[in-house]
C-alpha cells in the first residue's frame, strides 16, 4: 500500500455515513420549508379574518405592528434559536470534554 492510499483510508470519510447526513439534512430542510409554508397560509388566513377592517380601526398602528411581527417572527427567531442552541451546545461539550467537537 502506498503512502497516498493510507493517507486516504486513514482521513477519508465514510460515504455512506456523508450521504446519511446528507439526507437527514435535505430532509429536515423540506419539513421546515412546508412548516415555513403552513405558518405563512396560518398568518395570512389570521390576517384575512381579524384585520379585514383595519384602515376603519381605532388602533389602527397597532394592528399594523402586529401584523409586521407575525410576518416577521421567522426571521427573527431563527438566529435567536440558533445561538441559544450553539451556547447549550458549547457548556455541553465543555462539561463533558468531548475532543470531537
Amino acid at each position: 500500500m502506498t503512502e497516498v492510499e493510507k493517507l486516504k483510508e486513514l482521513y477519508s470519510a465514510d460515504f455512506q455515513h456523508s450521504k446519511y447526513k446528507q439526507d437527514q439534512t435535505n430532509d429536515i430542510y423540506l419539513a421546515n420549508l412546508f412548516l415555513f409554508f403552513i405558518y405563512y397560509g396560518l398568518v395570512f388566513y389570521y390576517i384575512r379574518l381579524n384585520y379585514s377592517s383595519i384602515v376603519n380601526s381605532f388602533s389602527f398602528y397597532k394592528k399594523i405592528i402586529m401584523v409586521i411581527l407575525l410576518l416577521a417572527y421567522p426571521f427573527i427567531i431563527y438566529p435567536v434559536q440558533y445561538n441559544v442552541y450553539r451556547f447549550f451546545y458549547a457548556i455541553y461539550n465543555t462539561l463533558f470534554k468531548n475532543i470531537y467537537n
